[in-house]
């Protein structure tokens, strides 16, 4: 697994979109749906976590759950 050095976050407030890419550098990626409007973007080959994207992200942060937890294994 690559370094992090760096997170971007990106919040689109008209379509309530939160995207957030790991790593300087824009990579190639699949989305596979970790939680209900939760999709996690990975390495097609490595399956390296390289972002997330939360759709509904008002709704998922502020709805009618008290707590949303997701995990994700990281390696040092």
């Amino acid at each position: 697994m690559d370094t992090i050095d760096q997170i971007t976050l990106s919040y689109d407030q008209e379509d309530d979109i939160l995207e957030v890419a790991l790593g300087s550098r824009a990579r190639e990626a699949i989305s596979v749906e970790q939680d209900d409007e939760v999709f996690l973007r990975l390495d097609p080959d490595t399956r390296e976590l390289v972002g997330l994207t939360v759709l509904g992200f008002k709704q998922y942060i502020l709805g009618s759950e008290p707590v949303h937890t997701f995990s994700v294994q990281a390696s040092a």
